[in-house]
């Protein structure tokens, strides 16, 4: 089955973030994150983002019950840079690629 990968494409954003957009923020990140989810649910296969809040959220409890979203929760810890918000979020990507999203880690697909 071929199927997208999100986090090899959120790594790519997160590397080259002016490639995607010339006033690049954080939330442009959650924008594509449910767009490329809703894509995969309208085309019948199953999403891949909730895989990795459940793990990342099964580190940072107090994450999981707040009305912000995990990426907010990264960009406040660095201090709202977004350079080293980025850097992390490719950190905990690389991690999770490497543990419970093992199956994700080489892309199936385009």
């Amino acid at each position: 089955m071929t199927q997208g990968n999100l986090f090899i494409r959120l790594r790519s954003i997160c590397e080259r973030p002016q490639m995607y957009s010339p006033q690049f923020s954080l939330e442009h990140l959650f924008l594509f994150i449910h767009g490329y989810e809703s894509a995969l649910m309208d085309s019948g296969k199953p999403g891949q983002h909730a895989r990795f809040e459940e793990w990342l959220y099964s580190d940072h409890l107090d994450w999981r019950h707040s009305s912000m979203w995990w990426g907010k929760h990264i960009f406040e810890a660095c201090g709202s840079d977004l350079d080293r918000t980025l850097g992390e979020i490719i950190r905990l990507l690389e991690q999770f690629l490497s543990s419970e999203g093992a199956e994700f880690a080489v892309s199936t697909g385009t």
